[in-house]
């Protein structure tokens, strides 16, 4: 019995890591396609104000907001990849080996369902 608790408890504990990464991924790329899309909009509803010029430059509110959204991009790529080498890859290592050593790795590669 104390073998078939160890299964479950490390078949859900991975499946609770996965929905955690799965989160924090889709959390990230919602902020950046939300920006993306605010800045879409913006461009065919505000276009003046977009195109709205900074001092005697012809550096405009657009660009400023488009190289923010690339910034953007860059950063919650960079805090992807760091939580990832950080917390995740560790993390996923520990479980795999949970599973592996009480032997539902297997009967997991063999297709059996829990």
């Amino acid at each position: 019995m104390r073998e078939h608790l160890d299964y479950q408890q490390s078949i859900q504990e991975f499946k609770g890591f996965v929905s955690f990464r799965s989160k924090v991924a889709l959390w990230l790329s919602a902020v950046v396609l939300l920006c993306y899309y605010v800045f879409v909009l913006s461009i065919g509803l505000f276009p003046d104000i977009l195109g709205y010029r900074l001092g005697p430059s012809s550096i405009t509110l657009g660009i400023m907001f488009g190289i923010f959204l690339i910034v953007l991009c860059i950063t919650v790529t960079g805090l992807y990849t760091f939580f990832a080498n950080q917390y995740f890859d560790k993390r996923q290592d520990e479980i795999l080996q949970d599973l592996e050593q009480s032997g539902a790795l297997e009967d997991l590669k063999n297709g059996k369902k829990y």
